[in-house]
């Protein structure tokens, strides 16, 4: 959806935008002049999640302002019709995050809106819709729908809508002051940490997000350790599945989250005080694992690993060319075309003998077209090789591609005589880190078999620009079509270039002449690294050049 890359673009430059006539929106605080409510200024520097709830992380909250003539709206009508809207859209998780204030009042949307009752918020609030939500980037489409429906509460109840003629993005020369403003709520946007848990609980559970890649990994840790004593053989299948336990069980037993008693562990008063603090928290810390995610640095001087293949093939240009339009009022201007509108200026100046000056009618933008689009199959070996960090790391490349990248992910992972499609094409974070969640690493290495059905899986969907990453520790050792495991893989990878799609493929260095067979037969790209190490990974996919 190109409104939604736009919407997307403009928030990460810490800017606002219209949308339709009505709506502005950013993650910033918006100021309105009085003598002036037809325009909306975004003030850049201005958090909308600071400043209003206090939060410890910039750029969370979406604030959403959408004007009407002057009118005291029934808020509880508006609040039925907004959540009724989001339960048959799938988006009821979002409701307890998501709060409205207007003329008439306002709270969280799923709470009694009792709140927002003071004279100056009464005031404020008479001629716009106020909405602030927790939403992620990588569910930005949420922003549309909120406002399309906000708009059918305003006319079912008969508001007359009221177009915002200019809004400007500019650096505030001073602190916001919103004491006016301040109200007690039933938010669950506001953070407190001081007052909540201490502060041991908040900086273990930053630990082990940063330490798993994965909420409901985690939690399912927890919840294995509160539902009962765990012995030998329950830690067995919790080994099996997250690889590297003993050291997250030394880690959790020094810091007093666990105990062992009698050979079996079990939760502490603080392990289960951790366990609610996931459970309250999840949105917040979703957030804080998304943040982690796409801020990953960037490693100096490809330490870590060098390209050992890459074939002639070359990859498409990823930017769409430059097109010069006439202003449209009813769009934002994402870049002016100074020449041109200068140009129109003078000409029109000159015409009408009249002194240089610059009118709307002069101005012309720059619209870029947006990049190509780009389908991705990432195929994980999860053989008992990979078992813990490998594995782990694998999956938080998938991660990082949805998260920085916004491109359609795939996840085949393959063991012992099989090869699963874990996560279907998607766009949406929740659905890959459900997918990558069931991943676990057992068995042997049938790598043919893999490409072959990633090829095949690729193939039956209609795809744009398909890349397919191969992520490996080692050489196949399951055969396909002959007795020979390499054999098939590198006649698996022939299809790779006759189907014309790109090809990736990071592994280790002991494997670096097999692999080099197979990339060959693929036409495509050999990265060797010293270890799967996860920065090194997202390094790769960054130095690559394969990402459109």
């Amino acid at each position: 959806m190109i409104h939604v890359e736009i919407l997307r673009s403009e928030l990460e430059k810490h800017r606002g935008v219209r949308i339709g006539e009505t709506a502005v929106v950013s993650r910033k605080i918006h100021t309105i002049d009085p003598h002036q409510p037809e325009e909306v200024h975004i003030i850049m520097n201005s958090d909308a999640g600071r400043v209003f709830y206090n939060r410890f992380n910039e750029n969370e909250i979406i604030h959403i302002d959408l004007f009407h003539e002057i009118a005291a709206i029934d808020i509880k009508k508006a609040a039925e019709y907004l959540k009724k809207s989001m339960v048959e859209s799938g988006l009821n998780n979002f409701i307890d995050y998501i709060d409205i204030q207007t003329g008439s009042g306002g709270g969280r949307l799923s709470g009694s809106l009792n709140y927002g009752l003071s004279e100056s918020l009464v005031k404020d609030h008479l001629n716009h819709v106020h909405l602030a939500g927790l939403i992620p980037d990588d569910r930005l489409d949420m922003v549309f729908f909120l406002v399309d429906k906000v708009e059918e509460v305003l006319q079912l109840q008969n508001i007359e809508l009221r177009k915002v003629e200019k809004i400007f993005n500019e650096i505030g020369s001073y602190p916001i002051d919103m004491s006016p403003y301040a109200t007690n709520s039933d938010s669950n946007l506001r953070q407190n940490w001081s007052n909540t848990y201490d502060n041991k609980i908040r900086r273990e559970a930053a630990a082990l997000i940063e330490h798993f890649n994965s909420i409901r990994e985690i939690e399912d840790i927890l919840d294995a350790l509160s539902r009962s004593q765990v012995s030998g053989d329950n830690l067995y299948n919790l080994k099996k599945k997250y690889g590297d336990m003993d050291d997250i069980i030394k880690h959790m037993e020094q810091n007093n989250f666990i105990e062992k008693d009698s050979n079996c562990y079990c939760l502490t008063r603080d392990g289960i005080k951790l366990k609610d603090y996931f459970k309250v928290n999840r949105k917040e810390l979703e957030l804080m694992l998304k943040k982690f995610i796409k801020n990953l640095p960037k490693l100096k001087n490809n330490n870590g690993f060098h390209i050992v293949y890459s074939s002639n093939r070359t990859g498409l240009d990823n930017k769409g060319p430059l097109i010069s339009e006439t202003f449209n009022p009813a769009n934002w201007i994402g870049e002016l075309e100074i020449n041109e509108t200068v140009k129109n200026a003078l000409t029109r100046c000159y015409c009408k003998k009249q002194r240089f000056s610059i009118d709307e009618q002069d101005l012309v933008s720059l619209k870029r077209n947006p990049k190509m689009s780009q389908d991705i199959c990432l195929i994980i070996d999860a053989s008992a090789s990979m078992a813990g960090y490998r594995l782990r790391n694998a999956k938080f490349l998938a991660k990082h591609l949805v998260l920085n990248f916004h491109r359609r992910i795939s996840v085949l992972a393959f063991q012992e005589r099989e090869v699963k499609v874990y996560v279907p094409f998607t766009r949406n974070f929740s659905t890959l880190d459900a997918g990558l969640n069931e991943i676990i690493s057992t068995g042997l290495t049938p790598l043919a078999l893999a490409i072959d059905k990633g090829i095949s899986y690729m193939s039956s969907r209609l795809v744009k620009n398909p890349l397919i990453i191969l992520i490996t520790d080692g050489i196949p050792t399951v055969s396909l079509w002959t007795q020979d495991p390499i054999k098939d893989a590198i006649n698996a990878a022939s299809k790779i270039a006759k189907k014309n799609i790109d090809f990736c493929c990071i592994g280790l260095q002991p494997n670096k002449d097999c692999l080099i067979n197979i990339t060959k037969a693929a036409k495509g790209k050999l990265f060797v690294v010293d270890e799967l190490n996860r920065d090194v990974l997202i390094d790769v996919t960054r130095e690559s050049g394969q990402l459109l």
